[in-house]
């Protein structure tokens, strides 16, 4: 069985954008890390100041921002690379990492 992430893009209530991308024959784990740099990827190319990532895995959300070695390192060092562009644009952006259980 194939796993797909989706993220979806949302400006003042509207959603402006979304991807899904086929991440293959992969555990739960790596799918929701992949997920979340999708995520955080495309979201450091709009004109934002802000990212809220939502997720129900904050264990994957902390692991997307480590870039110490572990099985989904590529993911994090893309995020990391993502996010250090990110703040060093603009002084004022942000990033905020929510949970909310799947089952919510």
């Amino acid at each position: 069985m194939q796993a797909v992430s989706a993220v979806h893009f949302w400006r003042l209530e509207e959603q402006v954008s979304s991807s899904k991308a086929s991440t293959g024959c992969s555990t739960a784990l790596d799918t929701e890390l992949f997920a979340i740099r999708l995520g955080v990827v495309k979201a450091t190319f709009f004109d934002i100041k802000h990212i809220i990532l939502i997720t129900d895995s904050l264990s994957m959300a902390k692991r997307a921002v480590d870039a110490s070695v572990h099985s989904g390192q590529v993911h994090s060092l893309a995020v990391v690379h993502a996010l250090r562009d990110f703040f060093t644009s603009h002084s004022d952006h942000f990033i905020n990492f929510w949970n909310c259980p799947s089952k919510a």
